[in-house]
């Protein structure tokens, strides 16, 4: 009598069922557009029921909002950066303000010409990258008490400057470029799709970028493999401030003035909340740029939708708590499963 007996291959074949349609298509597509259908669905709810939805979906309020918000979105893309490299930046609010106040306080204190202000300006901004990138990539300070503790500086050096009071630029050049829009499009969109268009490229397709994600992704291996740490981790601390820069010039573009207000806490936690917001779509599990400018838009038209609806001014601050708290969480959980698929 003869015996067939199947093989290991053949045994596990018909044990292992196939992925279903849901397994392999739409949960996936889910995973990576989950954010971006949920922008849409915000946004009709809005656009649609309840209050004052007419004004909501006007094409004046979709171009206030995302006027307002390309600031927040040149922070954020300034703060995955370092993020993606594994380290924290809370400097990106406080760099925006010292950079405005710095460019105001030139023009209208010093007498300087504009394009000298912006050049001091932004000089200071990568003074504090330096700063920065120095102590955590060379002295091994912790990202976290080393962005905190000179945010507070920059705080204090403010104030010291601005005495408290305001200060006003008359320069229609900059103020035309925050106010004034291309074909019916706000000014400061084109530079932040610039911006981004660049930021994307050097993350995703320059080996600075890959070695960059070689160190989030395992700084030990990534130094095993000759790739020096500490010069890469300082280099996105300084474009990370370099960017923030920018955007407080910017900011002031778009205020028209400058204060010791302007900056900090305020600007800092709606970035970081786009940017790990943003790490749960198009890409999950990674910081990536087209779902941080997604989780930006999110954020803007979410605000934009409750202050239209009457929320008291602590919603605001509820909301992007609540958002950061949530889309960390979320992708941390997100990158650890890849991690232990993968």
């Amino acid at each position: 009598m003869s015996t067939t007996t199947a093989s290991p291959g053949a045994r596990d074949s018909a044990v292992e069922p196939r992925p279903s349609v849901m397994q392999r298509y739409v949960l996936p597509a889910l995973e990576r557009y989950g954010l971006v259908i949920l922008l849409v669905l915000l946004f009709l709810v809005f656009a649609t029921l309840w209050d004052r939805p007419a004004t909501f979906r006007s094409t004046d309020n979709i171009r206030s909002v995302v006027g307002t918000y390309s600031v927040p979105a040149i922070l954020a893309l300034a703060a995955i950066i370092p993020l993606v490299c594994g380290q924290f930046d809370l400097t990106v609010g406080p760099v925006a303000g010292l950079t405005a106040i710095a460019t105001a306080g030139a023009v209208t204190k010093e007498g300087s010409p504009m394009w000298l202000a912006i050049v001091i300006a932004l000089a200071l901004g990568l003074v504090v990258g330096v700063v920065n990138g120095y102590l955590v990539a060379y002295m091994k300070v912790n990202a976290f008490i080393t962005t905190l503790g000179v945010s507070s500086l920059i705080a204090g050096f403010v104030t010291l400057y601005s005495k408290g009071s305001t200060i006003l630029i008359d320069n229609t050049g900059l103020t035309n470029l925050g106010s004034l829009n291309w074909i019916g499009i706000p000014r400061l969109v084109f530079i932040v799709l610039v911006v981004a268009a660049l930021t994307y490229y050097l993350l995703e397709h320059t080996p600075f970028g890959r070695y960059l994600h070689s160190v989030g992704s395992n700084a030990t291996a990534a130094r095993l493999v000759g790739l020096n740490v500490e010069r890469l981790t300082f280099l996105a601390f300084v474009l990370s401030a370099l960017l923030a820069s920018i955007a407080g010039v910017l900011l002031l573009a778009r205020n028209g003035s400058a204060d010791q207000q302007l900056g900090g806490l305020g600007l800092t936690l709606p970035a970081l909340a786009a940017a790990f917001l943003g790490a749960t779509c198009i890409r999950p599990g990674q910081f990536n740029v087209l779902g941080t400018l997604v989780a930006v838009l999110f954020v803007a038209f979410s605000l934009s939708g409750l202050n239209l609806n009457g929320a008291s001014d602590w919603v605001t601050d509820v909301f992007t708590g609540a958002t950061l708290v949530i889309a960390v969480a979320i992708s941390t959980t997100v990158a650890r499963h890849r991690a232990s698929s993968g």
